[in-house]
């Protein structure tokens, strides 16, 4: 077969068959989990986003991040299809454009390969002419986000008082997809999202909407990025120096695919140090059970690995490696932006204002009386 037949065979399963039906959207790098203590969660972090795979999920999350970090994931997948990311995200010294603190920034790496393909060229008499391998294709995602607080309320309950943050977050991202090493797309897209967080009781709630913007063009055909509104719940219990958990769950949907999905996860954690995950994913062709495990070291060498059961396709694992530095505490975190002075009174006005002040006479000050000498006393200084 030759190369711009295989191309065009290619573009033809990219391309759109029908408005609303299953795989009408490009770019699938898009909507591949990242992070391996995610995946092992199933997916479901929309809400928790305390590490730098937040990006990924909801930018809003990574307002929670009180260290820098950075991640490098490697996915492996269907035979020799892999994924490489690095990631950051981390605190930065500013009150946020509302003046609530917590505000963050976070970027992203990504490059994905989807395999080899042989193809074969053939002589005009139809022999065989030569046999040579040729990438299938290959993406390049590169992402920025930030994130901050834009208000904290109260609530007040028969039990006691809790306190509620807002987080909201925004990324933009570029796409590069090539196709056969010969057809190749770019496009910007953004990601919203926003996240609410009780921390006395544990609770939060999220909700993002993932790849605005324009779709993938490779000839004459646009496939539509994969708009997807995502929707989540978390609760955070235990104690802290002992053991901590995390349960999760995510609802995602497809706008153009026209698809749902649920994720749902455990995480548990014994004294900081040793991490258990479970999860499942729901409504998926391709994936169901994940499981997964982490380990810190000294609080800044991080390492979690995921491992997906396919229902369809291979197993597929996933590993990250991460390191935190400059934890930043809470208090310093919530710092909230001085108020700030409009307008500072002239020197002739001060000079004007003290001109105008009535003058108020003191009463004369009575005369000190003069001690008299004494003959006999203590000299007047004292070693």
């Amino acid at each position: 077969m030759r190369l711009p037949s295989l191309a065009a065979f290619l573009l033809c399963l990219a391309a759109p068959a029908a408005a609303g039906d299953a795989g009408v959207t490009g770019a699938p790098v898009l909507q591949m989990p990242m992070g391996a203590r995610a995946l092992g969660m199933g997916g479901a972090f929309a809400a928790v986003g305390t590490d730098a795979s937040a990006l990924f999920y909801n930018p809003a999350g990574l307002a929670r991040l009180n260290a820098h970090e950075v991640g490098f994931s490697f996915i492996s997948g269907l035979d020799d299809n892999n994924l490489q990311q690095i990631a950051y995200g981390g605190p930065i010294a500013f009150t946020g454009i509302s003046g609530n603190g917590y505000a963050s920034v976070g970027s992203s790496l990504l490059f994905s390969q989807s395999g080899t393909l042989e193809y074969n060229k053939l002589n005009a008499d139809g022999s065989l002419n030569a046999t040579e391998q040729v990438s299938a294709g290959s993406d390049f995602v590169g992402s920025l986000a930030y994130g901050e607080r834009v208000g904290a309320t109260s609530l007040d309950l028969r039990d006691g008082s809790y306190s509620i943050n807002h987080f909201v977050g925004v990324s933009g991202k570029f796409l590069r997809s090539t196709l056969v090493e010969q057809y190749a797309a770019s496009t910007f897209a953004a990601d919203i999202g926003y996240l609410i967080h009780s921390p006395e009781a544990g609770l939060s709630g999220a909700f993002s909407v993932a790849n605005l913007g324009k779709g993938l063009k490779y000839v004459d055909e646009t496939d539509p990025l994969p708009l997807t509104l995502r929707l989540g719940t978390a609760y955070q219990g235990g104690v802290p120096s002992v053991h901590t958990y995390t349960v999760a769950m995510d609802g995602d949907y497809v706008l153009y695919d026209k698809q749902w999905h649920v994720n749902t996860g455990v995480e548990y954690f014994w004294q900081k140090n040793y991490g258990f995950r479970l999860g499942y994913q729901f409504h998926r062709d391709n994936m169901g059970l994940t499981m997964g495990f982490g380990t810190r070291w000294r609080g800044r060498v991080l390492f979690d690995y995921a491992l997906v059961f396919a229902d369809s396709l291979s197993n597929s694992h996933r590993v990250t490696l991460s390191y935190r530095f400059g934890g930043v505490t809470p208090t310093v975190r919530g710092r909230e932006r001085r108020p700030f002075i409009e307008s500072v009174p002239e020197r002739e006005q001060l000079r004007n204002q003290e001109e105008d002040k009535p003058v108020i006479e003191m009463p004369p000050a009575r005369p000190r009386a003069v001690p008299r000498e004494r003959s006999n006393g203590v000299p007047g200084w004292i070693y």
